[in-house]
């Protein structure tokens, strides 16, 4: 009994220990008081994105929106994304993006028009709302402009992506009313487009 209560008292002790170092050695204190300033939403977005890592083994998908794009019955798949093009410019410009880059990308050496797989990129941006944001940190341009991409598989699926900006929203300290405002309508646009754009209405 006396033998037990001694390895109890010696695994307390060496834990104790163990705690005071690594609070020390890693700054807990600083780090906790750090954490503590974030935006509520921040430590379980993280933990969402590192659980996908840690599922795939991909450090994209724990970034990245997907959705699958329908390609209806009387239409080809040519004029399915044309439309999708069409409709996701109409979206954007209901929540004030601009159009401001576009490209297809060959995939094996041809292009979607030549039969090759679909791969193409649009970029989008609001002058006002990018002016907002780099006044408040010059680091979000490496946001800048949001991008928007169609990618088709080699069974004939197409599939749209876009980064997930919930970590930019929410991944630091809090953001201010206005700044948090502009960016989740920022958000809602670049997911509505995909939706609307997805589902070809």
């Amino acid at each position: 009994m006396k033998f037990i209560k001694g390895l109890f008292t010696f695994v307390g002790a060496i834990v104790v220990i163990g705690f005071i170092f690594a609070f020390v050695k890693f700054d807990l204190g600083t780090r906790i008081g750090q954490v503590s300033k974030l935006d509520s939403q921040a430590l379980p977005e993280y933990m969402k994105m590192f659980d996908k890592v840690l599922t795939t083994g991909d450090p994209a998908k724990g970034m990245i929106r997907k959705v699958k794009m329908v390609i209806p019955e009387d239409m080809t798949k040519a004029e399915a994304f044309e439309n999708a093009l069409e409709i996701m410019d109409e979206t954007a410009d209901e929540y004030g993006m601009a159009l401001v880059d576009s490209k297809t990308m060959p995939r094996n050496g041809k292009l979607f028009k030549d039969g090759g797989l679909l791969t193409h990129i649009r970029s989008y941006c609001s002058p006002y709302i990018a002016d907002m944001f780099l006044a408040h940190s010059a680091e979000f341009i490496g946001f800048m402009p949001c991008r928007i991409g169609f990618i088709e598989e080699p069974n004939g699926d197409i599939y749209i992506y876009t980064m997930s900006m919930e970590l930019m929203i929410n991944g630091g300290y809090v953001l201010s009313p206005e700044l948090l405002e502009l960016a989740n309508e920022v958000r809602s646009g670049m997911y509505a487009m995909m939706e609307d754009a997805a589902a070809g209405e």
